[in-house]
């Protein structure tokens, strides 16, 4: 056995005494300096709170990633199918050049039924973003079905190949479409081929408003929140049916001045015709303005497209021949052709326009 070194107990108790107290000593000093509620918890608590407003201000966030995507995503969402549900759109349609082209149809009702059970007819045409979600269509369709008028919601732009359907450029390629609807309508045997009216909207109205200019089986347009396309007003326009304009005040896509200049235009070609300008109503008809503007469609059509209306055109050679003649002495005035219109007179202030008159 190793005999034991002299002093060593001594300083071992020394050397523990000293470490103990190194160590009490470190303990209350970190004692003092923690705040209350604990040292411990105090850095994780820092750290949520840090993680939290990281994640407030960071854009890939969860909350901030998906709110806009659901507000961007709903309008491509919306389906016009409920509302032609709603309406009991028969689903018809032709073909155009290897092209289908769908057609809802949504029959009259019999009070407009004429003495051969045949009903008259309105095309309906969509505007520039297609049929939406339907509601500015197929309530229309009911509401001229209820009063005897057969209405036909054609999907124009099923017959255009190219991507950017509504372009200006495809103008007379979207014309020939709608012609061919005319036909299809003109066809069916529940139709009075001789009482045809065009329905259009934005888009739809410059359409429409445009075949009622040279197409004589046209018998009455309304037009909402379109204009005469400037390029048919630069070819000339001679002759328009009936027309219906309605139209807002506040319209920032068409300018209501639009239909102020399609107003001029009629006057000037002697057109029997009807305006509504709707205060404080953009683009889009809200409301009380909406459903006016329903009831004046289906009323405005009601009467120029009545059972007696295709009669009275029938036998209007008649009618002048037994008419009382006219004064041979009236004014000069009265025979004076219609002067531009003053859509013309600012289409040939710009370059384009001016070159080709020129």
């Amino acid at each position: 056995m190793a005999a034991p070194i002299p002093g060593a107990g001594r300083d071992f108790a020394r050397f523990g005494l000293t470490r103990f107290c190194r160590i009490a000593l470190l303990g209350g000093a970190l004692l003092l300096a923690a705040p209350a509620g604990g040292a411990l918890a105090q850095p994780h608590a820092i750290s949520h709170q840090a993680a939290a407003s990281r994640a407030a201000v960071l854009p890939v966030s969860k909350p901030a990633r998906e709110k806009p995507v659901r507000e961007t995503v709903a309008p491509r969402q919306k389906s016009a199918e409920p509302a032609r549900r709603e309406a009991e759109a028969e689903g018809r349609g032709f073909t155009f050049q290897g092209r289908k082209v769908r057609v809802d149809v949504v029959k009259a009702e019999l009070p407009g039924l004429g003495p051969d059970n045949r009903a008259p007819a309105v095309l309906i045409l969509h505007g520039a973003h297609g049929l939406g979600d339907g509601s500015l269509y197929y309530p229309q369709a009911s509401a001229l079905a209820a009063r005897g008028i057969t209405a036909f919601v054609v999907h124009y732009f099923d017959g255009i190949p190219q991507a950017r359907k509504a372009a200006p450029s495809l103008h007379d390629e979207r014309e020939q479409v709608i012609l061919e609807a005319v036909g299809y309508v003109a066809r069916q045997s529940y139709v009075d081929p001789d009482r045809i009216g065009v329905f259009g909207l934005s888009l739809g109205g410059f359409h429409a408003l445009s075949l009622g200019s040279r197409d004589s089986r046209i018998q009455a347009v309304v037009d909402q929140v379109g204009a005469m396309p400037a390029e048919v007003q630069r070819r000339g326009v001679t002759y328009m049916p009936p027309t219906l304009v309605l139209h807002g005040d506040k319209d920032r896509t068409v300018p209501v001045r639009r239909a102020r200049e399609l107003v001029s235009l009629m006057e000037q070609l002697g057109t029997e015709h009807e305006v509504k300008i709707y205060a404080g109503e953009g683009h889009t008809f809200r409301g009380a303005a909406r459903t006016d503007s329903i009831a004046r469609t289906v009323d405005f059509f009601s009467r120029h497209l009545a059972a007696d209306r295709g009669l009275l055109k029938k036998d209007l050679d008649i009618d002048i021949a037994l008419g009382p003649a006219l004064p041979p002495t009236l004014p000069d005035r009265d025979y004076a052709p219609p002067r531009d219109t003053l859509a013309d007179e600012k289409l040939l202030q710009r370059p384009d326009f001016r070159s080709a008159a020129e």
